[in-house]
């Protein structure tokens, strides 16, 4: 996230630029045409609107692009790639109809691709600055199930990884959503452990897979009275492998949405966004501490 500081304060001004520009065509167009223009024609209006309806889209989006947690560089290129554009059809609008304008057209033709030139050149810059995420998260849904995975490169060798993912208790502290787990019996497959949310809500967890120092599953005992998400059928699996010098761990994810039919679409909607930041924090702090023990 911080890697994207720069090119996120970019597309915010950009955002309220375009927001602001646009509304403004779009309230007063025959005001606007007045000033823009040499002479009236009826067209005039229409465009400057059109015009408007645009920008405000255009600032709509970027603002919900500069809220995106995953912002990735391509897609603020994209954005800077789309000013450049504006830039250039600007000149080329002043060079073939420049005659069309008033003085005051041209130099706001001029003004407004210069605010253009400062987005793009800032949205570049920052977009230099952007990484890709070490926790690849990823959630895919074909018909009701929900796929989310995440894999993680983690310095640390394998067995401390292991060691980490088999600390059961110690889950709580990496997962926002518990507030405490213990292991009610056995070891292995068929062993059981609880979880508990913030409010005390709590549900058991079986082992299904176990390979030693490879890999692991559990099943959720969705049916708990108190389970607090619209899921039912869920199973997860940890693994980890080696990779260069150090690992890498993976989490894969399987459920389905209970309920009616709204409840189930609005979960699979909200489930595209929140899963996969749930998935990457989760990978985020647990490699933190896997490294942290790596290293003592």
């Amino acid at each position: 996230m911080e890697h994207s500081k720069t090119a996120r304060i970019f597309l915010g001004l950009n955002a309220a630029f375009s927001l602001a520009t646009g509304l403004g065509l779009v309230i007063t167009p025959n005001q606007l045409g007045e000033l823009l223009f040499m002479g009236s024609a009826p067209w005039q209006p229409v465009v400057l609107r059109l015009l408007g309806i645009g920008l405000v889209l255009f600032g709509l989006g970027l603002i919900l692009m500069a809220r995106v947690r995953f912002l990735t560089k391509g897609q603020v290129m994209f954005i800077t790639m789309m000013d450049i554009g504006w830039i250039l059809g600007s000149a080329l609008l002043l060079v073939l109809g420049g005659y069309l304008f008033s003085a005051f057209g041209q130099a706001s033709v001029i003004v407004v691709a210069g605010f253009v030139a400062v987005f793009a050149f800032g949205q570049y810059v920052g977009a230099q600055k952007i990484a890709p995420p070490l926790s690849r998260a990823s959630v895919t849904i074909s018909g009701g199930k929900i796929v989310a995975s995440v894999s993680r490169p983690v310095n640390a060798p394998r067995d401390v990884v292991w060691r980490v993912m088999n600390d059961h208790r110690g889950f709580a502290d990496v997962a926002d959503n518990l507030s405490k787990v213990e292991v009610v019996k056995g070891d292995g497959i068929g062993m059981q452990r609880r979880c508990y949310g913030p409010k005390g809500e709590n549900w058991l967890e079986t082992c299904t897979l176990f390979e030693d120092n490879r890999a692991f599953g559990f099943r959720v005992h969705t049916e708990a009275d108190d389970y607090p998400y619209p899921i039912t059928d869920l199973h997860g699996k940890w693994s980890v492998g080696r990779e260069g010098e150090g690992s890498r761990f993976a989490i894969v994810i399987e459920a389905r949405a209970k309920g009616n039919l709204l409840t189930r679409t609005l979960f699979k909607v909200a489930a595209k966004r929140l899963f996969r930041i749930v998935l990457a924090d989760l990978a985020d702090a647990w490699a933190a501490r896997m490294e942290r023990e790596a290293r003592t």
